[in-house]
């Protein structure tokens, strides 16, 4: 299985750079190239339930190589949500482990659900926070938001989850999924644009 997942990475990669570096700035080709890359990262699972395995390895080390050192082995979501756009070589002004780093005033960020006029799109991170008084210890990346404020529920792609239920406390789980969220449960939002530095 990691044989065949690289080798998919390695044509993926290809058929991305063919794209040109000028052309990677563009947001729909973005998206068209960021999906392929996410179906290639579904169902990834960790290999014995502790933040482990080659691929989730490899998300941890496109923000750091020394988190692979570190014991026991650190959560990968904010890894994950990095690793989406390091391989497709689009740089962020955030390069972190920490969930929180991706959501702050200075970047934009705010709670979708009382700024209804700027709903979230494909590729922008959501934070989720687990308690009252609690810092944001879980990120995903929009999949599908629908605008109409009458849909309750989006879809979320997230790493260090699981693949049960659509709630709970799933910031630690084994696996890449699309989850189904209520649009209640994201804390925070960042767009995509306050944390892109370009297609480079």
């Amino acid at each position: 299985m990691v044989k065949i997942r690289l080798l998919c990475i390695a044509f993926l990669l290809c058929n991305i750079f063919s794209f040109g570096q000028s052309n990677l700035d563009s947001t729909r080709k973005i998206r068209a190239i960021q999906k392929k890359v996410i179906l290639a990262q579904l169902n990834v699972r960790e290999e014995t339930g502790h933040n482990d395995g080659y691929q989730i390895d490899l998300y941890r080390a496109s923000v750091a190589k020394w988190l692979n050192a570190m014991k026991p082995k650190p959560a990968w979501c904010a890894c994950f949500y990095y690793f989406l756009f390091y391989s497709i070589d689009v740089k962020l002004t955030i390069r972190s482990a920490r969930a929180r780093e991706y959501f702050s005033d200075k970047l934009g960020s705010y709670n979708p659900n009382l700024r209804i006029e700027r709903p979230p799109e494909f590729g922008w991170p959501v934070g989720y926070k687990f308690g009252k008084n609690a810092e944001i210890r879980h990120i995903g990346s929009v999949y599908e938001w629908n605008p109409d404020p009458k849909i309750t529920m989006c879809r979320i792609l997230e790493g260090n989850t699981s693949s049960a239920g659509v709630t709970g406390v799933d910031r630690d789980g084994d696996g890449v999924y699309i989850k189904w969220r209520p649009k209640s449960a994201i804390y925070r939002c960042t767009p995509l644009n306050r944390l892109k530095i370009n297609g480079k």
